[in-house]
């Protein structure tokens, strides 16, 4: 077996975080930026719940894989998870850890289908310990855009354009964002 291979549902992170919780956005071009008024609302009503003491346990544990994040809510009393929250990783159209307000918060933009089969899309975010545990998600995230991109497209489910694939060639240490999922 070579070293350098890697079995398909290969865990790419894991870390206990705090989960702020979503904001609904608009717009659908995601551009540097686009999440600090989400993160700077999210952060407040945090802080403003956990000063009233009606914050709910927010400790999570935030898992990253190529084709799912998992978001795990942990019981704050026992550390045991109580909810579980999935997320496609097709359908992240965004994500961030370069918030001016708290550096050490992720950021993801995720594609939420409703029962009428519109869509909004929802701003997620959590707290990690640190700024460069934030930016390990944020590489993390793009690993699973990429494994993700590259099994759809070799499954023809996504077809290469006219123009030059560079998110598929670039092997160059990528930002701390994903690309727009189309």
């Amino acid at each position: 077996m070579c070293a350098a291979w890697k079995p398909a549902n290969l865990l790419l992170s894991l870390l206990q975080v705090t989960y702020l919780g979503k904001m609904t956005i608009s717009g659908t071009q995601f551009l540097s930026g686009c999440t600090e008024k989400a993160v700077v609302t999210l952060v407040e009503r945090h802080a403003l719940a956990q000063q009233q003491g009606t914050c709910p346990g927010s400790s999570s544990l935030l898992e990253i894989r190529p084709f799912q994040v998992r978001l795990h809510h942990l019981d704050d009393g026992s550390e045991s998870p109580v909810a579980l929250e999935t997320y496609q990783v097709a359908r992240i159209a965004y994500c961030t850890a370069d918030h001016s307000v708290r550096p050490n918060v992720f950021a993801w933009i995720y594609r939420e289908i409703n029962d009428d089969l519109s869509f909004q899309m929802d701003c997620h975010a959590v707290e990690c310990e640190s700024k460069l545990e934030a930016k390990m998600l944020a590489h993390s995230m793009m690993e699973a855009f990429r494994k993700t991109f590259h099994s759809m497209r070799s499954e023809g489910r996504i077809h290469k354009s006219g123009s030059t694939d560079e998110f598929a060639e670039d092997s160059s240490t990528p930002d701390d964002s994903t690309p727009d999922d189309g």
